[in-house]
Protein backbone atom coordinates (compact mmCIF):
# COMPACT_ATOMS: atom_id res chain seq x y z
CA UNK A 1 0.00 0.00 0.00
CA UNK A 2 2.99 1.97 0.26
CA UNK A 3 3.60 1.93 -3.12
CA UNK A 4 0.56 3.99 -4.43
CA UNK A 5 2.16 6.40 -3.03
CA UNK A 6 5.28 6.25 -3.61
CA UNK A 7 4.36 6.15 -7.17
CA UNK A 8 1.92 8.63 -6.93
CA UNK A 9 5.13 11.07 -5.48
CA UNK A 10 7.32 9.90 -8.74
CA UNK A 11 10.06 7.78 -6.68
CA UNK A 12 11.45 4.80 -7.33
CA UNK A 13 10.23 1.85 -5.63
CA UNK A 14 10.09 -2.07 -6.44
CA UNK A 15 7.48 -4.51 -4.26
CA UNK A 16 8.96 -7.98 -3.79
CA UNK A 17 6.77 -11.02 -3.72
CA UNK A 18 8.06 -14.19 -2.89
CA UNK A 19 5.03 -15.73 -3.80
CA UNK A 20 4.39 -16.84 -7.51
CA UNK A 21 0.91 -14.51 -7.68
CA UNK A 22 0.03 -11.42 -6.04
CA UNK A 23 -2.51 -12.12 -3.02
CA UNK A 24 -1.04 -15.81 -2.72
CA UNK A 25 -0.34 -15.19 1.15
CA UNK A 26 -4.30 -15.29 1.38
CA UNK A 27 -4.40 -18.22 -1.25
CA UNK A 28 -2.62 -20.53 0.68
CA UNK A 29 -4.46 -20.28 3.73
CA UNK A 30 -7.26 -22.53 4.49
CA UNK A 31 -10.16 -22.54 2.39
CA UNK A 32 -12.69 -21.31 4.89
CA UNK A 33 -10.66 -18.25 5.58
CA UNK A 34 -12.72 -14.77 6.02
CA UNK A 35 -11.66 -11.54 6.83
CA UNK A 36 -14.13 -10.89 10.54
CA UNK A 37 -13.99 -6.99 10.04
CA UNK A 38 -16.68 -5.64 7.87
CA UNK A 39 -15.67 -4.56 4.35
CA UNK A 40 -16.21 -1.10 5.23
CA UNK A 41 -13.19 -0.84 7.31
CA UNK A 42 -10.77 -2.57 4.73
CA UNK A 43 -11.39 -0.41 1.80
CA UNK A 44 -8.14 0.06 -0.49
CA UNK A 45 -7.28 3.71 -1.56
CA UNK A 46 -8.35 4.86 -5.08
CA UNK A 47 -10.31 2.00 -5.28
CA UNK A 48 -12.82 0.90 -2.81
CA UNK A 49 -14.37 -2.57 -2.92
CA UNK A 50 -17.98 -2.17 -4.86
CA UNK A 51 -21.01 -1.84 -2.92
CA UNK A 52 -21.84 -5.36 -4.10
CA UNK A 53 -18.98 -6.67 -2.54
CA UNK A 54 -19.41 -9.01 1.10
CA UNK A 55 -19.59 -7.99 4.30
CA UNK A 56 -17.21 -10.65 5.39
CA UNK A 57 -14.57 -11.20 2.60
CA UNK A 58 -13.74 -14.31 2.06
CA UNK A 59 -9.67 -14.55 1.55
CA UNK A 60 -9.61 -15.89 -2.10
CA UNK A 61 -11.51 -12.85 -3.11
CA UNK A 62 -9.16 -10.65 -1.31
CA UNK A 63 -6.32 -12.14 -2.76
CA UNK A 64 -7.86 -11.91 -6.66
CA UNK A 65 -8.57 -8.02 -5.85
CA UNK A 66 -5.26 -7.79 -4.56
CA UNK A 67 -3.86 -8.84 -7.85
CA UNK A 68 -6.07 -6.97 -10.03
CA UNK A 69 -5.35 -4.00 -7.67
CA UNK A 70 -1.44 -4.07 -8.50
CA UNK A 71 -2.43 -4.59 -12.13
CA UNK A 72 -5.21 -1.32 -12.61
CA UNK A 73 -2.64 1.20 -10.53
CA UNK A 74 0.21 -0.45 -12.66
CA UNK A 75 2.22 -1.11 -9.86
CA UNK A 76 5.88 -2.59 -10.18
CA UNK A 77 5.89 -5.71 -8.74
CA UNK A 78 8.28 -8.80 -8.74
CA UNK A 79 6.57 -11.64 -7.81
CA UNK A 80 8.89 -15.16 -7.55
CA UNK A 81 11.15 -13.36 -6.05
CA UNK A 82 12.96 -14.04 -2.80
CA UNK A 83 14.99 -11.37 -0.35
CA UNK A 84 18.05 -13.26 0.73
CA UNK A 85 19.97 -10.64 2.67
CA UNK A 86 19.32 -6.53 3.96
CA UNK A 87 22.79 -5.57 4.22
CA UNK A 88 24.69 -1.63 4.72
CA UNK A 89 25.41 -0.19 0.95
CA UNK A 90 28.54 -0.28 0.13
CA UNK A 91 27.63 2.13 -3.55
CA UNK A 92 26.59 5.70 -1.89
CA UNK A 93 23.51 4.13 -1.03
CA UNK A 94 22.32 3.06 2.70
CA UNK A 95 21.22 -0.30 2.15
CA UNK A 96 21.88 -3.30 -0.78
CA UNK A 97 19.05 -5.47 -0.76
CA UNK A 98 20.09 -9.06 -2.45
CA UNK A 99 17.10 -10.93 -4.44
CA UNK A 100 16.57 -14.10 -5.82
CA UNK A 101 14.10 -14.42 -8.90
CA UNK A 102 12.32 -17.90 -9.23
CA UNK A 103 14.18 -18.50 -12.32
CA UNK A 104 17.52 -18.17 -10.18
CA UNK A 105 18.47 -14.76 -11.50
CA UNK A 106 20.24 -12.72 -8.53
CA UNK A 107 19.72 -9.14 -9.04
CA UNK A 108 21.03 -6.19 -5.96
CA UNK A 109 19.31 -3.02 -5.27
CA UNK A 110 21.16 -0.49 -3.66
CA UNK A 111 18.22 1.96 -1.77
CA UNK A 112 18.14 4.42 0.78
CA UNK A 113 15.11 2.88 2.31
CA UNK A 114 13.36 -0.62 2.48
CA UNK A 115 10.01 -1.25 3.55
CA UNK A 116 9.50 -4.53 5.90
CA UNK A 117 5.86 -5.77 5.22
CA UNK A 118 6.02 -9.01 6.26
CA UNK A 119 2.48 -9.66 8.08
CA UNK A 120 0.96 -9.48 11.48
CA UNK A 121 4.07 -12.19 12.81
CA UNK A 122 7.23 -14.09 11.16
CA UNK A 123 6.82 -17.15 9.05
CA UNK A 124 8.01 -18.95 11.95
CA UNK A 125 5.27 -21.42 13.76
CA UNK A 126 5.01 -21.65 17.01
CA UNK A 127 4.89 -25.15 17.87
CA UNK A 128 4.39 -26.10 21.69
CA UNK A 129 6.78 -28.84 23.31
CA UNK A 130 4.69 -31.39 23.81
CA UNK A 131 6.68 -34.74 24.10
CA UNK A 132 6.67 -38.46 22.72
CA UNK A 133 5.40 -36.87 19.48
CA UNK A 134 6.75 -40.11 17.60
CA UNK A 135 4.71 -42.40 19.70
CA UNK A 136 1.76 -40.58 17.81
CA UNK A 137 0.84 -42.83 14.96
CA UNK A 138 -1.82 -40.34 13.57
CA UNK A 139 -0.85 -36.97 11.19
CA UNK A 140 0.44 -33.53 12.83
CA UNK A 141 0.14 -30.63 11.27
CA UNK A 142 0.26 -26.92 11.86
CA UNK A 143 -2.58 -24.57 11.27
CA UNK A 144 -0.20 -22.77 8.64
CA UNK A 145 -0.26 -26.32 6.85
CA UNK A 146 -4.23 -27.09 6.96
CA UNK A 147 -6.23 -26.25 3.60
CA UNK A 148 -9.63 -28.06 3.60
CA UNK A 149 -11.22 -30.00 6.08
CA UNK A 150 -12.68 -32.65 3.58
CA UNK A 151 -8.96 -33.94 3.71
CA UNK A 152 -9.55 -35.49 6.95
CA UNK A 153 -13.44 -37.23 5.96
CA UNK A 154 -13.90 -40.14 8.72
CA UNK A 155 -11.39 -39.37 10.65
CA UNK A 156 -11.38 -38.33 14.29
CA UNK A 157 -9.41 -34.69 14.27
CA UNK A 158 -8.27 -32.45 17.46
CA UNK A 159 -7.12 -29.11 17.36
CA UNK A 160 -5.12 -27.64 19.60
CA UNK A 161 -5.76 -23.73 20.53
CA UNK A 162 -8.95 -22.04 21.12
CA UNK A 163 -8.13 -18.43 19.53
CA UNK A 164 -9.36 -17.25 15.36
CA UNK A 165 -7.37 -19.93 13.40
CA UNK A 166 -8.68 -22.92 15.66
CA UNK A 167 -12.61 -21.99 16.01
CA UNK A 168 -12.66 -21.64 11.85
CA UNK A 169 -11.02 -25.21 11.23
CA UNK A 170 -13.37 -26.58 13.81
CA UNK A 171 -15.98 -25.24 12.02
CA UNK A 172 -14.88 -26.29 8.77
CA UNK A 173 -14.87 -29.63 10.40
CA UNK A 174 -18.22 -29.62 11.55
CA UNK A 175 -19.55 -28.21 8.40
CA UNK A 176 -18.74 -31.41 6.68
CA UNK A 177 -19.90 -34.03 9.23
CA UNK A 178 -16.51 -34.95 10.83
CA UNK A 179 -15.74 -35.31 14.85
CA UNK A 180 -13.58 -32.19 15.92
CA UNK A 181 -12.57 -31.57 19.21
CA UNK A 182 -11.14 -27.96 20.43
CA UNK A 183 -8.15 -28.70 23.39
CA UNK A 184 -8.10 -24.91 25.29
CA UNK A 185 -5.09 -24.23 27.07
CA UNK A 186 -5.50 -20.94 28.38
CA UNK A 187 -8.49 -18.82 28.57
CA UNK A 188 -9.81 -16.86 25.59
CA UNK A 189 -11.38 -13.40 24.76
CA UNK A 190 -14.81 -13.89 22.43
CA UNK A 191 -16.82 -11.39 21.13
CA UNK A 192 -19.52 -11.47 18.67
CA UNK A 193 -18.94 -9.81 14.85
CA UNK A 194 -22.63 -9.31 15.29
CA UNK A 195 -22.53 -7.29 18.36
CA UNK A 196 -18.78 -6.64 18.82
CA UNK A 197 -18.22 -4.76 15.39
CA UNK A 198 -21.20 -3.33 15.27
CA UNK A 199 -20.56 -1.44 18.57
CA UNK A 200 -17.00 -0.63 18.50
CA UNK A 201 -16.18 -0.13 14.59
CA UNK A 202 -20.08 0.96 13.01
CA UNK A 203 -20.53 4.15 14.01
CA UNK A 204 -17.40 4.94 11.86
CA UNK A 205 -17.22 1.96 9.34
CA UNK A 206 -20.46 0.65 7.99
CA UNK A 207 -22.59 0.87 4.96
CA UNK A 208 -24.29 4.50 5.84
CA UNK A 209 -20.51 5.80 7.91
CA UNK A 210 -18.62 8.72 7.18
CA UNK A 211 -16.49 8.94 4.45
CA UNK A 212 -13.49 6.74 5.53
CA UNK A 213 -10.81 9.14 5.13
CA UNK A 214 -12.70 11.67 7.35
CA UNK A 215 -13.22 7.57 9.23
CA UNK A 216 -9.56 6.79 9.79
CA UNK A 217 -8.14 10.67 11.22
CA UNK A 218 -11.04 9.99 14.28
CA UNK A 219 -10.15 6.60 14.23
CA UNK A 220 -6.41 6.98 14.90
CA UNK A 221 -6.32 10.34 16.51
CA UNK A 222 -6.61 9.17 20.19
CA UNK A 223 -4.00 8.68 22.08
CA UNK A 224 -3.68 4.97 22.28
CA UNK A 225 -3.72 5.73 26.79
CA UNK A 226 -7.46 7.24 26.29
CA UNK A 227 -8.31 4.16 23.97
CA UNK A 228 -7.57 1.54 26.40
CA UNK A 229 -9.87 3.62 29.01
CA UNK A 230 -12.78 3.81 26.30
CA UNK A 231 -12.21 0.38 25.29
CA UNK A 232 -12.45 -0.59 29.22
CA UNK A 233 -15.81 1.03 28.92
CA UNK A 234 -16.74 -0.66 25.19
CA UNK A 235 -16.16 -4.14 26.61
CA UNK A 236 -18.71 -3.83 29.35
CA UNK A 237 -20.90 -2.74 26.76
CA UNK A 238 -19.92 -5.45 24.04
CA UNK A 239 -20.16 -8.42 26.93
CA UNK A 240 -23.79 -7.33 27.57
CA UNK A 241 -25.27 -7.57 24.55
CA UNK A 242 -22.92 -10.83 23.83
CA UNK A 243 -24.41 -12.64 27.59
CA UNK A 244 -26.08 -15.66 26.40
CA UNK A 245 -23.40 -16.42 24.04
CA UNK A 246 -20.98 -16.06 27.30
CA UNK A 247 -22.76 -17.48 29.52
CA UNK A 248 -23.57 -20.49 27.18
CA UNK A 249 -19.72 -20.87 26.37
CA UNK A 250 -19.19 -20.43 30.42
CA UNK A 251 -21.36 -23.44 31.09
CA UNK A 252 -20.03 -26.26 29.14
CA UNK A 253 -16.33 -25.17 30.55
CA UNK A 254 -14.91 -22.41 27.55
CA UNK A 255 -12.16 -20.44 29.63
CA UNK A 256 -13.29 -16.57 28.90
CA UNK A 257 -11.41 -13.36 29.90
CA UNK A 258 -12.13 -9.77 29.55
CA UNK A 259 -8.97 -8.75 27.80
CA UNK A 260 -6.02 -6.85 29.40
CA UNK A 261 -7.28 -4.90 32.59
CA UNK A 262 -10.79 -5.55 30.92
CA UNK A 263 -9.93 -3.89 27.33
CA UNK A 264 -11.33 -6.13 25.19
CA UNK A 265 -9.98 -7.16 22.09
CA UNK A 266 -7.85 -3.69 21.19
CA UNK A 267 -4.49 -4.33 23.79
CA UNK A 268 -4.79 -8.06 22.82
CA UNK A 269 -4.10 -7.07 18.82
CA UNK A 270 -1.10 -4.29 19.93
CA UNK A 271 0.58 -6.90 22.77
CA UNK A 272 -0.34 -9.98 21.27
CA UNK A 273 -1.03 -10.42 17.90
CA UNK A 274 -3.92 -13.08 19.73
CA UNK A 275 -5.18 -14.19 22.36
CA UNK A 276 -9.48 -13.26 20.90
CA UNK A 277 -11.69 -14.70 18.89
CA UNK A 278 -14.18 -12.49 16.99
CA UNK A 279 -17.29 -15.03 16.67
CA UNK A 280 -19.23 -15.27 13.43
CA UNK A 281 -21.09 -19.01 14.85
CA UNK A 282 -18.08 -21.40 16.42
CA UNK A 283 -19.40 -20.79 20.01
CA UNK A 284 -23.01 -21.83 19.29
CA UNK A 285 -21.54 -24.79 17.98
CA UNK A 286 -19.14 -25.47 20.88
CA UNK A 287 -22.14 -24.40 23.42
CA UNK A 288 -24.40 -27.02 21.07
CA UNK A 289 -21.68 -30.09 21.76
CA UNK A 290 -21.03 -29.90 17.62
CA UNK A 291 -17.39 -28.53 18.50
CA UNK A 292 -16.38 -30.46 21.32
CA UNK A 293 -14.04 -29.02 24.05
CA UNK A 294 -11.70 -30.31 26.20
CA UNK A 295 -10.37 -27.43 28.45
CA UNK A 296 -9.78 -28.94 31.87
CA UNK A 297 -6.22 -29.92 31.56
CA UNK A 298 -2.87 -29.10 30.46
CA UNK A 299 -1.39 -32.09 28.04
CA UNK A 300 1.07 -34.07 28.93
CA UNK A 301 2.30 -35.70 25.97
CA UNK A 302 1.41 -37.91 23.20
CA UNK A 303 0.37 -41.18 22.81
CA UNK A 304 -0.03 -44.07 19.89
CA UNK A 305 -3.36 -43.02 19.73
CA UNK A 306 -4.10 -39.72 20.32
CA UNK A 307 -3.17 -37.24 23.44
CA UNK A 308 -2.61 -37.59 27.13
CA UNK A 309 -3.36 -35.07 29.89
CA UNK A 310 -1.73 -34.37 33.51
CA UNK A 311 -4.69 -35.21 34.91
CA UNK A 312 -4.71 -38.72 33.40
CA UNK A 313 -7.28 -38.16 31.00
CA UNK A 314 -7.01 -39.41 27.14
CA UNK A 315 -8.41 -37.78 24.04
CA UNK A 316 -7.81 -39.77 20.96
CA UNK A 317 -7.44 -38.69 17.11
CA UNK A 318 -6.66 -39.51 13.93
CA UNK A 319 -5.01 -35.86 13.20
CA UNK A 320 -3.52 -33.02 15.65
CA UNK A 321 -3.98 -30.04 14.24
CA UNK A 322 -1.49 -27.24 15.99
CA UNK A 323 -3.26 -23.67 16.32
CA UNK A 324 -0.69 -22.26 18.39
CA UNK A 325 0.23 -19.26 16.50
CA UNK A 326 3.55 -17.56 14.76
CA UNK A 327 6.90 -16.12 15.95
CA UNK A 328 7.21 -12.77 17.05
CA UNK A 329 7.30 -10.63 13.85
CA UNK A 330 10.82 -8.71 14.95
CA UNK A 331 12.30 -12.37 14.08
CA UNK A 332 11.13 -11.79 10.15
CA UNK A 333 13.70 -8.54 10.22
CA UNK A 334 16.08 -10.26 12.40
CA UNK A 335 16.61 -13.51 9.03
CA UNK A 336 17.17 -10.79 6.61
CA UNK A 337 19.60 -8.30 8.55
CA UNK A 338 23.66 -9.25 9.06
CA UNK A 339 23.75 -10.33 13.21
CA UNK A 340 25.77 -7.27 14.15
CA UNK A 341 22.94 -5.12 13.73
CA UNK A 342 19.66 -7.59 16.04
CA UNK A 343 20.41 -5.70 18.89
CA UNK A 344 19.28 -1.81 17.00
CA UNK A 345 15.80 -3.81 16.07
CA UNK A 346 13.50 -2.57 18.03
CA UNK A 347 10.53 -4.79 19.35
CA UNK A 348 7.82 -4.38 16.64
CA UNK A 349 4.15 -5.55 18.33
CA UNK A 350 4.18 -4.05 21.64
CA UNK A 351 3.34 -0.44 23.58
CA UNK A 352 6.24 1.76 24.58
CA UNK A 353 6.59 3.93 27.18
CA UNK A 354 4.67 6.59 25.66
CA UNK A 355 1.65 4.28 25.27
CA UNK A 356 2.27 4.11 21.07
CA UNK A 357 3.39 1.43 19.33
CA UNK A 358 6.88 0.18 19.13
CA UNK A 359 8.03 -0.33 15.89
CA UNK A 360 4.55 -0.64 13.29
CA UNK A 361 4.57 2.11 10.84
CA UNK A 362 7.79 3.40 11.48
CA UNK A 363 10.98 2.77 11.56
CA UNK A 364 12.41 -0.39 12.94
CA UNK A 365 15.21 1.46 15.08
CA UNK A 366 12.23 3.56 16.89
CA UNK A 367 14.27 6.05 19.57
CA UNK A 368 16.82 2.96 20.57
CA UNK A 369 20.32 3.82 21.03
CA UNK A 370 21.25 2.09 18.19
CA UNK A 371 18.71 3.35 15.77
CA UNK A 372 21.08 5.13 13.46
CA UNK A 373 22.32 1.86 12.11
CA UNK A 374 19.43 1.03 11.18
CA UNK A 375 17.80 4.40 9.74
CA UNK A 376 15.63 3.48 6.37
CA UNK A 377 14.30 0.49 7.72
CA UNK A 378 11.12 0.60 8.04
CA UNK A 379 7.91 -2.04 9.03
CA UNK A 380 4.63 -1.57 7.51
CA UNK A 381 2.20 -4.20 9.07
CA UNK A 382 -1.53 -4.38 10.84
CA UNK A 383 -5.07 -4.22 9.44
CA UNK A 384 -5.75 -2.94 6.42
CA UNK A 385 -7.04 -0.18 8.20
CA UNK A 386 -4.01 0.59 9.85
CA UNK A 387 -1.69 0.23 6.51
CA UNK A 388 -4.47 2.52 4.63
CA UNK A 389 -4.13 4.90 7.05
CA UNK A 390 -0.47 4.93 7.99
CA UNK A 391 1.20 3.39 5.03
CA UNK A 392 0.90 7.40 3.59
CA UNK A 393 2.45 8.95 6.71
CA UNK A 394 5.38 6.37 6.11
CA UNK A 395 5.27 7.60 2.50
CA UNK A 396 5.55 11.20 4.09
CA UNK A 397 8.64 10.30 6.06
CA UNK A 398 10.42 9.03 3.23
CA UNK A 399 9.91 11.60 0.51
CA UNK A 400 11.01 14.17 2.88
CA UNK A 401 14.25 12.22 3.59
CA UNK A 402 14.79 12.11 0.35
CA UNK A 403 13.78 15.82 -0.67
CA UNK A 404 16.53 16.42 2.26
CA UNK A 405 13.40 18.26 4.51
CA UNK A 406 13.31 15.84 7.12
CA UNK A 407 14.59 17.74 9.91
CA UNK A 408 14.68 15.85 13.83
CA UNK A 409 12.29 13.43 15.16
CA UNK A 410 11.07 15.58 18.43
Amino acid sequence: MLLRVSKRWASRHWSLKRNERIGDNWRERYATLCLHDKVWSNHMPYLPFPPTWPVFMPALKLADWLESYAHALELNVWASTRVVSVEPGTKGKKWTVKVVRGDGWERLFEVNHVVFALGFSSDTVRMPDIPCRDEFKGQVLHASKYRLATNHLGKKVVVVGACTSAHDICVDHVDHGIDVTMVQRSSTYVMSAENGIRILLDPLYSQNGPPVDFADRLNFSFPNAIVKLLHQRMTKIVAEADKDILDGLRKVGFKLNMGEDGSGILQLVWKKVGGYYIDVGASQMIIDGKIKLKADGHIARFTPTGLLFEDGSTLDADVIILATGYGEAREAYLQLLPADLHSAVQPIWGINEEGELNSVSREIGGRGPDAEKVAGLWSLLGTLAMCRFFSKHVALQIKAYQEGIFGERY
